[in-house]
């Protein structure tokens, strides 16, 4: 059913006390492994409450605990998102890592952790287990292998490109394939439509733009997937810029007029209350336009009547080369790491991976659909969009906020966005800013 393939995208001095969350705290599982009882680990998540991730992960883990009642069970710890890079490094430092690990800083995986024999490595694992690692994107394969061949983080087998939605009912697109048009030719057909655009926090909506706006220029994407290997710090490279030349008129012409000053929540308020008829994010937004949901609809607002699309020149903002969501610690005991791999093995299922699909979007690349899932997935149309739209000839770029230091990612970008929507910076002006801070903060 596969139509297709392709290759390459504590807060400080805060305590967090983890019950069986390692082998250095002395309860990382409530049993042994030999039968005699239900062997036990804890995750610390911030996929849990309120977070959006929590609507498919606290679920999943639900149903894992079911199918190995009395043999494996997973209790998850509440972590907001905000600090949980920064508690796992705590945690580290106090030798109290979990068995299990959701990630964390790149830079600090890449640097400390893994160089350091702090995570166990899944290669045998996955060597004897040829039909989870046929299924994972080659890409990722290869930048988790170590010179040495150990494999510390589990790579994806997804990818869940970043494209935009639009209003259907605001903005009549003549049926173009909006991923077919170029940048300039998809503008043209925005015309005076209003995008709803953030420039508070991490700018994350506006960032999406400007990312596409980049692909789209003469080694623009090369230039992106170049920033996943050694961070982008010059910003006066002729592609930036003018990219950022674009998105200031964007800005300046088609911003929504909540959009200076808007967090993403704001954002995605104006595009649900009929503001704006366009707005970037990722498959996972496609929750957000069910029925279910309407309660944070307004004006007339219809959520059937969302599509969506990647963007134009078939870019689709996503990283392929990247460590994977979950690794092991080294310092779990044999029981901790046999529950910790079951754990990733049930997640890799490919009724698992359809089921995570159907509720954030994605594609799985290597696995074979079955025919209740073609179904299933048909039945959400911006999942059935982005599907149509991601075939062998996508071009797979990482988004600008996880290719430049993570101060510029975090404040300098957001703080200086302002300037190019009110004028009083130029695009040159606003490079050459942001080039300036991202070397002060490589040099610190």
């Amino acid at each position: 059913m596969k139509k297709k393939r392709f290759l390459a995208a504590l807060m400080a001095g805060t305590m967090f006390v983890l019950t069986g969350c390692g082998a250095s705290s002395g309860s990382g599982n409530t049993s042994g492994g030999d039968g005699s009882g239900e062997i036990t680990i804890t995750i610390p998540s911030y996929k849990t409450g309120e977070n959006v991730g929590a609507v498919f992960f606290e679920p999943q883990v639900e149903r894992f605990n079911e199918k190995y009642d009395g043999q494996y069970h997973i209790e998850l710890e509440n972590v907001t998102e905000d600090v949980f890079k920064d508690q796992m490094k705590q945690l580290a430092q106090q030798n109290a890592l979990p068995p299990l690990v959701q990630g964390g800083d790149h830079e600090w995986l890449k640097t400390v952790i893994f160089p350091n024999g702090r995570a166990y490595d899944i290669s045998g694992w996955l060597e004897e287990h040829p039909e989870i690692k046929e299924l994972m994107l080659e890409d990722g394969i290869e930048y988790c292998t170590e010179d040495d061949g150990a494999i510390y983080s589990v790579p994806l087998a997804t990818v869940r490109p970043t494209g935009f939605f639009y209003n259907s009912a605001m903005w009549d697109t003549a049926g173009e394939d909006l991923s077919a048009l170029t940048m300039d030719e998809f503008i043209n057909l925005i015309g005076d439509q209003k995008i709803a655009f953030s420039t508070a926090e991490n700018a994350w909506v506006s960032a999406l733009f400007l990312t596409a706006l980049i692909a789209d220029e003469e080694g623009g994407a090369e230039l992106l997937n170049s920033g996943v290997d050694e961070k982008i710090t010059d910003f006066t490279q002729t592609p930036i810029v003018n990219a950022v030349e674009k998105l200031q008129t964007l800005l300046q012409n088609n911003a929504s007029a909540n959009s200076i000053g808007a967090a993403y929540p704001d954002a995605a308020n104006a595009f649900m209350s009929g503001q704006a008829s366009i707005i970037a994010n990722g498959p996972w937004m496609s929750t957000d336009f069910e029925e279910a949901n309407s309660a944070n609809w307004s004006n007339g607002f219809d959520g059937a009547n969302v599509r969506a699309s990647l963007f134009p020149n078939q870019v689709g903002i996503a990283q392929t080369r990247i460590y994977g969501e979950w690794w092991i610690s080294a310092d779990a005991s044999e029981e901790e790491i046999e529950c910790a791999l079951a754990f990733l093995e049930f997640i890799y299922t490919p009724e698992e991976l359809e089921a995570f699909l159907l509720a954030e979007g994605g594609d799985a690349p290597n696995l074979e659909y079955s025919e209740e899932f073609v179904a299933q997935q048909a039945e959400t149309q911006v999942l059935a969009d982005l599907a149509e739209d991601t075939t062998e000839d996508t071009v797979y770029v990482p988004c600008i906020l996880d290719v430049v230091p993570s101060s510029v990612a975090s404040s300098d970008l957001s703080r200086l966005m302002p300037t190019l929507a009110d004028g009083s910076m130029s695009a040159e002006e606003f490079c050459e800013q942001l080039t300036t801070a991202a070397q002060e903060a490589t040099q610190e």
